[in-house]
């Protein structure tokens, strides 16, 4: 089995994730209370890295060789 870096995978998907937890925020959070999703984002990272700091073991289900994308949303259901 490979291992990932979830430091270095965090990293490198930033923008989406910050751009999920804004988007998250906006849907989730009542009207009038203030969050820094910036600040949340950074809490957020500080404790991945915590859970996580040492290379972590992971399927090959989780791995992709980039060869081949696997369809996702209700196309993908009918042909399991």
């Amino acid at each position: 089995m490979p291992y990932i870096y979830i430091e270095k995978v965090l990293t490198e998907l930033k923008p989406q994730l910050l751009s999920a937890m804004h988007a998250a925020v906006e849907r989730e959070v009542r009207s009038g209370q203030k969050v820094d999703v910036n600040r949340l984002y950074r809490a957020f990272v500080r404790g991945a890295y915590g859970q996580c700091s040492n290379p972590v073991r992971v399927s090959d289900k989780c791995i992709e060789d980039g060869s081949a994308r696997p369809s996702r949303g209700k196309a993908a259901a009918g042909n399991s």
